[in-house]
C-alpha cells in the first residue's frame, strides 16, 4: 500500500514510499498547503478558493477546483487521502503522515510530562521537525497572512520554553550564540532578550549582560516609543545589584501550570431546558477519532473533539430577550460539560450590558483569558491579532472549555474564538449573532407554564405555596412573562414577606407602581440596559411602538408612528427583533413581550407633546385609511402586512 507523508514546517515536500514527489505547478502548491495546515478538518470550498485566487477567483472558481483537486489526486495518488465533503474537502492523515500532526502531538505530550527533563525532550523533538518558515515557496498572499503568523507564534513559543529549561539545567553557554540569533530574527520579543541577558550574566559576562539591556532600550525606545517590560526592567536592576537569585541556576522542577476552572456557581433552582441542555451538550463523550467523525459528515453537528488537537472548534450561541435565563443555561451546560475539558474553563464576562462599565474590548478580553491560561503578564503582546494569534496557539493543544457571556457583537467574539483543538466555546447574548459561523444557535422563550410554575415554587419555598390553588401560581408567573428574571425576583418578594399571600403577590404585580424588584435583580434595569445599547434611531422606534394602544404591531402602522417608509421602518423593527425587544409572531407582524411592552410604555412617557400627537395622529389616519378601503385595521384578529 503506498504511503505519502508530507513536511509543512518548512518547505512544502511530499515523500510518497521514501521518494520525493514534486509538486511543481503553483496552485497545486497552494491547494495542498492549505489542506494540510488543517488536517483531519473539512476546509470549506470558499477558504481554498480564497487562498488560490485571493479576490482574483475566476468565474467558477468550485469547477476550477475541482479539477485541481483531481490534479493533486493523481499527482499523489491520494484518492483516499482527499475526501470530497458536501461543503469543501478534507485530507485524512495520520500523526506519523504529517510533520504538523507530529509537532502537535509532542507538544501535546510534553504539556502532560511530569518532569522537566522529559519535557526538554520532547520539545527538542519536536523543535527539531521544523525546517524553516511555514509554507515556504507557497505563493500565497492570504496564506501567508492568515494561517502562517499563529504556527510562527507558537513556535517561537515553544523555543522560549524550551530555552528555559535548558537554563534550568545550566545550559547558558551554548544558549549564548543561539539567542543572540533568536533576538536578531525576532527584535521585539523581550522574553528571548531577558534569556539573553540571564545566560550572558550566568556565564560571567556581565558587562554584556548589561550592554544587551542598553540594546534593547534603545531599539524599543526607537522603533515603539516604550520602555522594556516589567521583567526586563527587574532583571535589569537585580543584575546592577548583583543580586543571587540572578546568579543560580534553577534545578527545579517548574510548578505545573494548574488549568483554569473559572465556571461560577449554578443556579441553585435551575428548572427545565432539557431539550437545550441536550442539544448544547450532545457529542460531549464522541469518538476521537476526527477521520471517522469527519467521513460521516458528524463532527460539526456532534461536537466530537479530538485530544491531539486536531478537530475544530464547537461554538455554541444562546440568544434571548433580558432576563430570558441565557447565563443560566450556558452555566448549567458548562457544568456538564466541564469533566470533558481537562484543559480547563474560562468564564469572561464580555459586559455589552453592564450598569457601570462598558462593553469590554476583544483586546483586554485576550488579556484576561491568556492570563488566565497562566501566562504572565509581562509577555502578553501589545497587539490585538498577536494576542489572538498567541490565544489560539495556547488552546491547540488543550481541551478547553470557554463561556464567553453577555456578548455585544460578533466583532467583539470573534477574535475570542479557539482555533481548533477540540475547544467548546459557550456565547450567550442579547442579540442575534448571524454573522458568526456556529455549530448551535438557540433562541431562547419564556419557560412552558409548568415550568414557570415550578420554578416560582422552588424559589419561594415550598411553605410559602403549598396547598396554593394552581390557578394562582399560574396567574402569577403569566404576570412575570414565564421569564425566570421575574419569576425568581417576585419568588423572592414573597419569601422575604411571611405575611404576603398570592392574593396579595397578585394584587401589587398588577399595580403598575410596584416595579419586579429583589434586592439588585431588577426586571426593568435589565431592560433598560438592553434599550441603552440601542442606537438612537431605533431607541425613537421603540418609545414611539410604546405609543401604540394595540398589541401587535403591523408594519404600516409602524410606518405611519415613526413617520418613514416602510423599507426603512422594517429594518428597524428587525433590527429591535435582532435585539430580543419584540417578537414576530407572524411575517411582517411584531409584538412586545407584556414585560417589555410595560418597559415601552414608560419610555414612550419621554416623548415630547407635540411629537406624540402628530405620532398618534398619523396612526389614526393610517387606520381611517384601511377602514375606508374595507380592510382590517392593523392590531386587529390576524395579520396583515400594511
Amino acid at each position: 500500500m503506498t504511503t505519502v507523508r508530507f513536511s509543512v514546517l518548512g518547505p512544502l515536500t511530499a515523500v510518497q514510499d521514501g521518494t520525493p514527489v514534486p509538486v511543481t505547478v503553483g496552485k497545486l502548491r497552494v491547494l495542498l498547503a492549505t489542506l494540510l495546515l488543517r488536517p483531519n478538518e473539512v476546509v470549506p470550498a470558499d477558504l481554498l478558493a480564497e487562498r488560490l485566487w485571493g479576490r482574483r477567483a475566476p468565474v467558477n472558481p468550485r469547477k476550477v477546483l475541482r479539477t485541481y483537486v483531481v490534479r493533486l489526486r493523481q499527482t499523489l495518488d491520494l484518492r483516499d487521502v482527499i475526501v470530497t465533503m458536501p461543503d469543501g474537502y478534507l485530507v485524512r492523515l495520520r500523526t506519523d503522515q504529517l510533520d504538523l500532526l507530529r509537532f502537535r502531538a509532542l507538544l501535546h505530550e510534553a504539556g502532560q510530562a511530569g518532569d522537566p527533563l522529559t519535557e526538554r525532550r520532547l520539545l527538542h523533538e519536536a523543535l527539531a521537525l521544523w525546517r524553516g518558515p511555514v509554507g515556504a515557496g507557497v505563493a500565497s498572499e492570504t496564506l501567508q497572512q492568515i494561517d502562517v503568523p499563529p504556527l510562527a507564534e507558537l513556535h517561537v513559543h515553544t523555543l522560549e520554553r524550551r530555552i528555559e529549561l535548558d537554563a534550568g539545567l545550566g545550559e547558558h553557554a551554548s544558549l549564548v550564540a543561539e539567542l543572540q540569533a533568536l533576538t536578531t530574527e525576532h527584535p521585539f520579543r523581550e522574553r528571548l532578550w531577558a534569556q539573553l541577558m540571564t545566560a550572558l550574566y550566568r556565564t560571567g559576562r556581565q558587562a554584556e549582560a548589561l550592554e544587551t539591556y542598553r540594546t534593547v532600550f534603545r531599539l524599543l525606545q526607537d522603533e515603539l516609543g516604550i520602555a522594556p517590560n516589567a521583567e526586563l526592567r527587574r532583571l535589569h536592576q537585580a543584575m546592577l545589584a548583583q543580586s543571587p537569585v540572578v546568579a543560580r541556576d534553577d534545578l527545579s522542577d517548574p510548578p505545573p501550570p494548574v488549568p483554569p476552572r473559572q465556571l461560577p456557581a449554578g443556579v441553585p433552582a435551575f428548572v427545565g431546558r432539557a431539550d437545550e441542555l441536550t442539544a448544547l451538550t450532545a457529542g460531549r463523550d464522541a469518538a476521537t477519532v476526527m477521520g471517522d467523525a469527519a467521513a460521516t459528515g458528524v463532527a460539526a453537528i456532534t461536537g466530537a473533539a479530538a485530544v491531539t488537537g486536531d478537530a475544530a472548534v464547537t461554538v455554541s450561541v444562546i440568544d434571548g430577550m433580558p432576563g430570558v435565563g441565557k447565563t443560566a443555561l450556558a452555566v448549567r451546560a458548562a457544568h456538564l460539560l466541564a469533566p470533558h475539558h481537562p484543559g480547563g474553563q474560562l468564564f469572561l464576562n464580555l459586559r455589552a450590558h453592564s450598569q457601570d462599565d462598558p462593553p469590554l474590548d476583544p483586546a483586554d478580553a485576550l488579556d484576561r483569558l491568556l492570563r488566565a491560561l497562566g501566562l504572565p503578564g509581562e509577555h502578553v503582546p501589545e497587539r490585538l491579532d498577536d494576542r489572538a494569534g498567541l490565544y489560539r496557539s495556547l488552546l491547540a493543544e488543550r481541551r478547553v472549555l470557554v463561556v464567553l457571556d453577555d456578548a455585544a457583537s460578533e466583532a467583539q467574539v470573534r477574535p475570542l474564538l479557539p482555533g481548533g483543538g477540540g475547544c467548546h466555546v459557550l456565547i450567550t447574548s442579547r442579540r442575534r449573532l448571524s454573522g458568526l459561523d456556529v455549530t448551535h444557535a438557540l433562541s431562547l422563550d419564556p419557560l412552558p407554564a409548568a415550568d414557570a410554575i415550578t420554578l416560582f415554587a422552588r424559589t419561594a419555598g415550598a411553605g410559602r405555596v403549598a396547598g396554593s390553588p394552581r390557578h394562582l401560581l399560574a396567574a402569577v408567573v403569566e404576570h412575570c412573562g414565564r421569564l425566570p428574571l421575574a419569576i425568581r425576583v417576585t419568588a423572592a418578594r414573597l419569601r422575604s414577606h411571611p405575611t404576603w399571600r398570592l392574593t396579595h403577590l397578585l394584587d401589587r404585580l398588577g399595580d403598575p407602581r410596584q416595579p419586579l424588584r429583589a434586592g439588585q435583580r431588577s426586571v426593568t434595569a435589565a431592560l433598560d440596559l438592553s434599550y441603552r445599547n440601542l442606537d438612537e434611531p431605533q431607541r425613537q422606534a421603540y418609545r414611539l411602538l410604546g405609543l401604540n394602544p394595540a398589541a401587535d404591531h403591523a408594519v404600516g402602522a409602524a410606518a405611519a408612528l415613526m413617520d418613514a417608509h416602510p423599507v426603512r421602518t422594517e429594518r428597524l423593527l428587525e433590527q429591535l427583533l435582532d435585539a430580543h425587544l419584540i417578537e414576530e409572531p407572524a411575517p411582517g407582524h411584531y409584538r412586545f413581550h407584556h414585560l417589555v411592552r410595560a418597559h415601552a410604555t414608560q419610555a414612550a412617557a419621554t416623548v415630547n407633546a407635540s411629537e406624540r400627537r402628530a405620532a398618534l395622529a398619523r396612526l389614526l389616519a393610517h387606520h381611517a385609511r384601511l377602514a375606508s378601503e374595507g380592510t382590517q385595521a392593523d392590531g386587529a384578529i390576524g395579520f396583515r402586512r400594511t
